[in-house]
């Protein structure tokens, strides 16, 4: 159980930002689309129980370490840091899709003075958001499950350690499948809510902003299987694992700029059609300022002036603000992420060729 862990997810190195708040429940009387999934179920009971939501994730994953541990260390078998990074990716790749529906609640809340449609819309979307529809997720998870098990006919059970780590590649695959589906599902929402219920203000830009954590977050998540298979196991990347790496990289790039560039697109046109208004503003102004030269009124040449200087200082203004709905950091947060599991891969890689 080596080379094919290199292509499961990498649990989260260091502290993971968290949304401010807990998704709010959903109103009395409010009738649900769809039936939740399970996976959604579960996270709604691990929301009741106390303490932080991520803790049961974490516990389960000790739970499982240490039964692995105690197997390895009966036959005596070292736990190896691969063995740790390869059985930590269902853990973490379930709390990472809980995280995200929480990121994904905070965004609609933080978006909502700029939401143009009804509560009742709002309740709705806000289910489409942080709910995968039950019969799709299963089908979506089962048909994972069955390609694992096709991939693994020839392993071995015979030890309990054997049994554990088949079993997490099994809910790893099922992961992947769930997380893809999960987010093209969630992103395509964010998408349809940007074309058809948002009101662009260039003025009050940063509740349009609040998806693009969303989408930077779902990208980072995906690039941190690069960077853990770089970083435990970079002997894997090379083959057809380098080249299914390099298409992960750029699908995790398309998953944070894909559902932004349709608001991108809307803040520049109505950047643009601002600008216009400006300028035949300035024109009249201009106009009127040369008339009245021609008939030798000075007297209000300082007033017209001043609009002018006012109407040049509106033009610039609105010239500076950024069209693309994301703030600095939000990218280079993904950039850095981008790029780091290809500088590590490179520096290993290196190493191994120079040290040869």
């Amino acid at each position: 159980m080596t080379l094919r862990k290199t292509t499961r997810a990498a649990a989260p190195r260091g502290p993971q930002p968290r949304p401010s708040a807990v998704p709010p429940a959903e109103p009395a009387g409010f009738a649900a689309p769809y039936a939740a999934s399970l996976f959604d179920r579960l996270s709604a009971a691990i929301e009741q129980l106390p303490g932080p939501y991520w803790a049961p994730y974490l516990v389960a994953f000790l739970v499982f370490l240490a039964l692995l541990t105690a197997d390895l260390w009966r036959l005596g078998r070292p736990l190896s840091l691969e063995i740790v990074y390869a059985n930590s990716l269902p853990f973490y790749g379930f709390w990472l899709i809980h995280y995200l529906n929480r990121r994904a609640a905070t965004s609609l809340r933080i978006f909502r003075p700029v939401f143009t449609g009804s509560e009742a819309e709002f309740q709705q979307i806000h289910w489409r958001l942080t709910t995968l529809p039950a019969r799709p997720a299963a089908f979506v998870a089962l048909v994972s499950l069955v390609l694992a098990m096709a991939s693994s006919l020839g392993w071995s059970w015979g030890h309990l350690y054997e049994v554990l780590g088949n079993l997490a590649y099994y809910a790893t695959v099922a992961f992947a499948g769930l997380y893809a589906y999960h987010a093209i599902r969630q992103l395509r929402q964010v998408t349809s809510l940007y074309a058809g219920q948002a009101r662009v203000d260039l003025h009050n830009v940063a509740p349009l902003y609040s998806f693009s954590t969303l989408s930077a977050q779902t990208a980072i998540g995906m690039l941190l299987v690069l960077s853990g298979a770089a970083l435990i196991t970079p002997a894997g990347l090379v083959g057809p694992w380098l080249a299914g790496s390099l298409i992960f990289g750029s699908l995790a790039l398309m998953t944070f700029l894909l559902p932004l560039t349709g608001l991108h697109r809307h803040l520049v046109e109505v950047k643009d059609a601002e600008l216009t208004e400006i300028s035949r503003r300035w024109q009249a102004c201009t106009a009127e300022l040369f008339a009245r030269v021609d008939r030798g009124d000075w007297d209000s040449d300082d007033r017209l002036n001043e609009t002018l200087n006012a109407l040049e200082r509106s033009r610039t203004a609105v010239e500076r603000i950024p069209t693309w709905p994301w703030r600095p950091e939000t990218l280079r947060g993904v950039v850095v992420t981008l790029v780091l599991p290809v500088v590590i891969w490179l520096c290993q890689y290196g190493l191994q060729r120079w040290l040869s």
